[in-house]
């Protein structure tokens, strides 16, 4: 029987279950920091099925940069996205980049990359500083008046992602969309101990929020096939171009896309697309108001480049603690907290042979706040990303995006898009928190302010 690493005893009943639910629903993150300062690098969570020679199908939980380096790029073909972690994200994803595996990813892969190519990003980020500068401009500076940077980054980066890829403006669905986060949100972190036969609310509520994910993914390409019928041409094509033209006019075949196969992926790059970017750039704020020399330093930079214009692509290289900035933020609190996979067949992590059907998660959170890879961790310091401290950097130890062959595809777009947002907002305002109240991180689909962030805005 394969050697099996450290990890607490298996739950022998139904209060214990109940009590490791109810610990992780309430403080997830300090539960896995405890076992993993308990167990070590990785520990193991024992199940109740087995493969034929009697190894336990577990869960490995890891946060060692050489075990991400095996999950993620060594032994990355051992290993798929089908685990349970994703299966609610299924249900509002269906089959997109995200959650799907094998040739349908290498597909899928091929055919949407056209839209994240360099050369496109001057176009994206001429929408990305545009929609800064008209949102900002329209902000009162009352500073008697707060904000919630939560709410108010999210809808930015949901009217960008939307102009840049799809050409929409989704104005009036952000309360839908909203709404219907908040509802998938809850319910990936409650845990559904029913039988999958039995309704309850939670289920009903969750139908009803793709349902309006629906309308709207469905209700933008039937307006852009009915434009498109007009003869109504646009200035350059978009992923949602892409998509409809996939396999046309001499492409191959089996590239043509079904209704529901880009309602999928749309719906992908509609929620992840302005989902993390938003988080990223609340983070930044949040931490910005909590260390005000570094506020300070990043605007003298914003001002020395660009003064009071709007930023472009060109900008950037000369933006570099803005760009240390972001990431600093994303280490301290990545959006994408964490990475889920299902062993396709038997491999090996650490020296632990993971049996065919086990399931991994690496805490990349973990990761990042871990002293050995990050001196001081939970300090604020984006000089470790200056670029000779950030090359001497332990590899696979910042992983904001993931890595190897499944990293994500829209990693350039949202790098570009905070930095743009980022430097708009600082050119305009001081960004204060509000006195007493509770910031927490909350471990949902992406890790967010569970009570929101609300700031007072000054002029700079």
């Amino acid at each position: 029987m394969p050697k099996l690493p450290p990890g607490p005893p298996p739950r022998k009943s139904l209060f214990d279950s109940i009590a490791y639910y109810a610990s992780f629903y309430f403080d997830a993150l300090g539960f896995v920091e405890e076992r993993f300062d308990k167990y070590g690098d990785i520990y193991f969570v024992g199940s109740q099925t087995k493969t034929l020679s009697g190894a336990d199908r577990g869960l490995y939980v890891l946060k060692h940069p050489d075990h991400l380096r095996e999950l993620l790029s060594t032994q990355a073909s051992k290993f798929k996205k089908e685990h349970s972690a994703f299966e609610q994200l299924s249900l509002v994803l269906g089959e997109g980049l995200l959650t799907s595996d094998g040739e349908t990813w290498k597909r899928q892969r091929r055919l949407v990359q056209p839209a994240f190519a360099r050369s496109r990003l001057a176009g994206y980020v001429e929408v990305m500083a545009e929609e800064a500068h008209r949102t900002f401009a329209s902000w009162p500076l009352d500073r008697t008046e707060s904000r919630d940077m939560s709410h108010e980054m999210m809808e930015l980066t949901l009217r960008i992602v939307s102009l840049t890829l799809f050409g929409y403006d989704t104005s009036s669905d952000v309360d839908a969309v909203r709404a219907a986060m908040r509802t998938l949100q809850t319910s990936l972190a409650t845990p559904d101990l029913l039988p999958k036969w039995v309704p309850s609310p939670t289920r009903k509520a969750v139908e009803r929020a793709i349902a309006d994910l629906d309308r709207v993914v469905f209700g933008l390409i039937e307006e852009r096939r009915k434009a498109r019928a007009r003869g109504v041409d646009r200035p350059r094509a978009d992923l949602l171009d892409i998509l409809l033209d996939s396999g046309v006019e001499g492409g191959d075949a089996s590239d043509v896309l079904s209704e529901r196969e880009i309602r999928d992926q749309l719906m992908t790059l509609f929620l992840a697309g302005h989902e993390t970017t938003s988080h990223a750039l609340t983070w930044t704020l949040y931490l910005l108001s909590k260390n005000p020399r570094e506020e300070d330093r990043l605007a003298r930079e914003v001002r020395t480049v660009l003064g009071d214009r709007v930023p472009t692509l060109d900008d950037l290289e000369r933006l570099p603690f803005t760009e240390q900035v972001v990431k600093e933020a994303m280490r301290l609190y990545p959006p994408a907290y964490l990475l889920a996979r299902r062993a396709s067949e038997d491999a090996e992590i650490g020296g632990y042979v993971i049996p065919e059907g086990s399931e991994v998660i690496g805490w990349t959170y973990m990761t990042h706040r871990d002293p050995r890879w990050f001196p001081d961790p939970l300090s604020f310091d984006p000089d470790r990303f200056a670029p000779e401290r950030e090359a001497a950097m332990k590899p696979f130890a910042f992983l904001p995006f993931g890595a190897g062959p499944r990293a994500c595809i829209g990693k350039s777009f949202a790098m570009v898009e905070a930095q743009i947002l980022l430097a708009s907002a600082i050119q305009r305002f001081r960004f204060a928190l509000v006195p007493s109240q509770k910031v927490e991180p909350s471990p949902r689909i992406t890790l967010h302010p569970k009570h929101g962030l609300a700031m007072r805005l000054s002029p700079r």
